[in-house]
């Protein structure tokens, strides 16, 4: 579990010590973490899986079989094998996803105040620098087609990770109100 935590929150440093997420006020970092984080978090789990090559070692697979089950390794290799292997490039990515104006399935909080950021135009305005880095590494380091290729790629992979976060999140959601549901019908028959 320790090193599982570790990896969802080691985005943390490497997002803090930008002097762009310095600059930001409190509310509007907090909104960065709240709506972001889960996407960003996730892609930098799966990196640093790769990059230590955890998948290979045999302690790590059977904690997290035994922690998370089989269908999370699963996943796991899954996005481990289709992650841009240029690790600058990711990194780039996990930056540009941490500072996006929303990053994440939105599902509605009915009891939370909706507010809108008090400094949208500065997100908006890091947005648009790191996306123009992004861009500009890209077509230095593929081309311009081979950009637009990797471009593409990175977004599916993206959306693709956005729909594995938001099927889990529903099965969990699923499994809660099965138990609820256990447990009102026990509660009736006694």
């Amino acid at each position: 579990m320790n090193v599982l935590k570790f990896f969802l929150s080691a985005l943390q440093p490497f997002v803090e010590c930008s002097s762009y997420f310095q600059n930001l006020s409190i509310d509007t970092r907090q909104a960065l973490i709240q709506h972001n984080y889960d996407t960003a978090g996730t892609m930098n789990c799966v990196f640093i899986i790769r990059e230590i090559s955890a998948l290979d070692n045999m302690a790590f697979l059977t904690s997290c079989d035994q922690v998370y089950g089989y269908d999370i390794l699963k996943y796991s290799a899954y996005f481990v094998s289709r992650l841009e292997p240029n690790g600058i490039l990711v990194k780039i990515m996990l930056l540009t996803l941490a500072f996006s104006t929303n990053c994440s399935v939105v599902t509605p909080d009915y009891s939370e105040n909706i507010q809108t950021i008090p400094s949208t135009m500065s997100i908006f305005y890091i947005q648009n620098v790191l996306v123009t880095m992004l861009w500009k590494y890209l077509t230095y380091q593929y081309g311009f087609i081979g950009g637009v290729r990797c471009f593409n790629s990175l977004i599916k992979y993206i959306l693709d990770l956005l729909h594995s976060i938001n099927e889990k999140t529903n099965a969990q959601h699923e499994k809660m109100i099965d138990a609820i549901v256990e447990e009102t019908t026990r509660s009736l028959t006694i």
